[in-house]
């Protein structure tokens, strides 16, 4: 997939919600016309900005390709210049250390929520919740959990957000093969894991959706990361997503084997 690269040409406000407090902009597609809202995760901002802004990217990738919802993905191009019509001076230096290229996602508007601590899977929403727990097992993403959703909804529609904390096998020195799950405790903390466990599970179509993911496509995502983030471990990224592919049927048996 082709992934935008957009200038931040209007700063709206800073987001409330999520760690790093996102900044909301419009953008400029380089055409001079004003494109839509987008949520840029400021690298300023982040704890490990290379790795973090690229698990953001290419989970969002992997989202798409596997039709798991997630908001568009853009990398957003920040000239320092904009801090300087910014009264909050902590915000404006965040804002002068993120020059450069961000990751940002379409800003999801009409009246979506974070999912409410708590909240009953809607019989509708159940398939698509096992989808969403299958793919945080092969991004192993241990931060969609009751404290912490990342997920926006609205009655029969969701979207997953903030990836940041994805592929956390990366600061792993003693790795696991990347298609053993079953052993992995995120996984009894995630989000959906109760309300999951021991109902009938149907990874067919994500199964099918991830086996054709070819090693060129995987390429042709590792090749949209830009050159700034590129922070060394992205072959063991690349290596971690072909496994589980090359693994797919052992894969599946883990994710059903932990939702028994």
């Amino acid at each position: 997939m082709t992934i935008p690269t957009l200038t931040a040409a209007s700063y709206q406000r800073r987001l409330e919600s999520g760690r790093t407090r996102p900044c909301l902009f419009i953008c400029d597609d380089g055409s001079g016309d004003l494109n839509d809202e987008y949520v840029v995760k400021l690298k300023a901002g982040l704890e490990n900005p290379r790795v973090g802004l690229t698990a953001e990217l290419m989970a969002s990738q992997l989202a798409v390709f596997l039709d798991i919802p997630t908001p568009e993905p853009a990398i957003i191009e920040i000239d320092p210049a904009i801090a300087e019509i910014i009264r909050d001076q902590e915000l404006a230096a965040t804002i002068r250390k993120s020059a450069g290229l961000n990751f940002g996602s379409k800003f999801v508007t009409g009246g979506y929520k974070t999912w409410p601590v708590g909240e009953a899977i809607p019989l509708s929403l159940r398939q698509t919740a096992c989808e969403i727990f299958a793919f945080d097992a092969l991004i192993q993403n241990p931060d969609r959990h009751q404290n912490k959703p990342n997920i926006l909804w609205k009655g029969d529609e969701l979207y997953i957000i903030d990836h940041e904390m994805a592929f956390s096998f990366l600061y792993a020195i003693v790795l696991s093969k990347p298609w053993q799950v079953s052993e992995e405790l995120f996984l009894r903390n995630h989000l959906f894991y109760q309300q999951l466990k021991g109902k009938e599970t149907n990874l067919d179509r994500f199964a099918g959706a991830l086996e054709a993911l070819s090693n060129k496509g995987v390429n042709d995502m590792i090749l949209n990361i830009p050159g700034e983030w590129n922070n060394g471990r992205i072959p063991k990224l690349k290596d971690h997503i072909n496994e589980v592919i090359h693994h797919i049927n052992d894969f599946i048996d883990e994710v059903r084997r932990v939702l028994q």
